[in-house]
This record gives structure tokens, C-alpha cells and sequence, in this order.
């Protein structure tokens, strides 16, 4: 089991692996670069991605996008991360396949909590310990 952080600024892809690890025992991935990460999730079934919406390339929205026609993703979740809290923004995100949303700067109980319910992890309570 695998996750997939898509994000492109390197100190916020080492905050969000690093909460996440207090999470899950998963192997976490991450790539800045859309197109390459959009490669990766042809080659290999990530269990949960969670994608910057600023991205160089493409947006987070285009990924997710090119994420939802693989059959294979239907039922993945998809956390989107942004700074942008646009409802607009939102409302696009959902019609494309975002699963939920985390506003920068992450808040780490939020994130926690929320990674634990998609990964359906039952020991959350003790990862907040961490």
C-alpha cells in the first residue's frame, strides 16, 4: 500500500510526508512534477493521492482529472491541498473527483484525521500521541 503526495514546493512535501508517517505505516511517495506523477499512477496503484492544486505543468485539478479516467482510481481517495479558498475552486475540485480538501498552511490534527479516515486507519486517536 502506497501513497502519492503531488507537490512541487519540497518544505511542504516534507510536512505532509512526515504527517503522514505519524499515520500510517505506508510507503509514501512523493513527485513534484504533475506529468511524471501522472506516469507513476499509470505504472503503479497509489491507495490514497494527495495533490497540490498549484502546480507547475498542470494544475491539481488536470491531474485529478487524467486520475479519474483510470478505472482503476474510481474509488481512491483524493486529497486536495491548497491555499486558494476560492469556492469556486471547490466546487470544480468536487466535480472532477477530489475526495476532500486541506487548506495550507496544513494544519496537522486536520490532516492527521483526515488521512486516518481515508486509509479507514482504526488507531488514530494514538497518532495524535505523536
Amino acid at each position: 500500500m502506497t501513497i502519492l503526495i503531488v507537490e512541487d514546493n519540497a518544505t511542504n512535501a516534507m510536512i505532509l510526508k512526515h504527517l503522514a508517517k505519524k499515520v500510517t505505516d505506508e510507503d509514501i511517495v512523493v513527485e513534484a512534477d504533475a506529468t511524471k506523477a501522472l506516469s507513476l499512477c499509470h505504472n503503479t496503484l497509489f491507495n490514497m493521492l494527495i495533490v497540490d492544486h498549484m502546480l507547475p505543468g498542470m494544475s491539481g485539478l488536470q491531474f485529478i482529472k487524467a486520475i479519474r479516467m483510470m478505472s482503476r482510481y474510481d474509488a481512491i481517495p483524493v486529497v486536495m491541498v491548497t491555499a486558494d479558498q476560492e469556492p469556486k475552486l471547490r466546487e470544480s475540485a468536487q466535480g472532477v473527483g477530489v475526495t476532500d480538501f486541506l487548506t495550507k498552511p496544513v494544519e496537522a490534527v486536520a490532516f492527521r484525521a483526515l488521512l486516518s479516515s481515508c486509509l479507514g486507519c482504526p488507531s488514530f486517536p494514538s497518532a495524535l500521541a505523536g
